[in-house]
């Protein structure tokens, strides 16, 4: 079942092995982010911060920095007692629109943000995967002097585990990288879609060289089965480089999206 939602992650069609799928609605809890990194111009690190309310109740401020398509921040909860800060990880859309996850420690996604902001605005709204409840979102432009976070990877960092999941009975990905000798390493992905069918999207382990802080993998007897693989500090981005890959994996499951690195 689709929520009205976005993704990758906005929002995304989902992959279909038997046709093409059919168009999805406002919000989605799929993982895919189908805009190219490289494809919006990089605006540097400067922080962008907004400050406002979810249902025109619960006060919230959020700030991020831009790097390409990718959107690395934090919102935090200002009713909450610690006002701690959670991790926001998304992309620009290509219609301009920004998909925004509210990421937990874990990987567990909590919220989904989808909206368009002006100079001076950020309207949209806010989607929780576990309770299936939408709220308006309304926030205000904010002069607020923040330091942008590291978004840079070094090499020998990138080697562990990483999941998302869109609460108990939504979409889950797993992948892990291990580091070999001779500059090399070997991956695995394994993901599945919501319930009940649970359809599964599984790259088998295999052994590919690795020199910098990505890579493209295709998968072998297919001509346009390509995605790329992005690690940043403490997450990693993967992306299909050709369009879906039709026929390959199970309805609808797919290797795309964002995951957190939890080991």
């Amino acid at each position: 079942m689709k929520y009205k939602y976005l993704v990758y992650i906005p929002l995304l069609t989902v992959i279909s092995c038997n046709k093409p799928e059919p168009k999805v609605e406002t919000h989605s809890e799929t993982p895919k982010t189908t805009v190219a990194l490289a494809s919006v111009k990089s605006q540097g690190t400067k922080e962008i911060s907004w400050k406002g309310f979810l249902n025109g109740k619960t006060p919230v401020f959020i700030h991020y920095q831009l790097d390409g398509n990718l959107i690395v921040g934090e919102i935090t909860y200002l009713n909450t007692k610690n006002k701690l800060p959670i991790m926001l990880l998304g992309t620009i859309e290509e219609d301009h629109s920004y998909r925004i996850l509210e990421f937990e420690k874990s990987g567990n996604i909590t919220g989904v943000i989808i909206g368009k902001p002006t100079d001076s605005a950020f309207k949209g709204s806010w989607f929780s995967p576990k309770t299936k409840k939408e709220l308006a979102l309304n926030l205000v432009k904010k002069d607020t002097a923040l330091a942008s976070r590291q978004t840079e990877a070094k090499l020998d960092d990138v080697f562990g585990k990483y999941h998302y999941q869109y609460g108990d009975a939504g979409y889950q990905g797993d992948m892990e990288i291990k580091k070999l000798p001779d500059s090399k390493a070997v991956f695995g992905i394994t993901s599945v879609t919501s319930e009940p069918a649970r359809n599964l999207a599984q790259i088998d382990d295999d052994t590919i060289s690795l020199k910098t802080t990505s890579f493209t993998y295709k998968l072998s007897d297919t001509e346009d089965c390509e995605f790329r693989v992005k690690f940043y500090k403490g997450f990693a981005v993967v992306q299909y480089t050709k369009g879906v890959c039709s026929g390959q994996f199970g309805m609808n499951a797919t290797v795309e999206g964002i995951y957190i690195k939890t080991k």
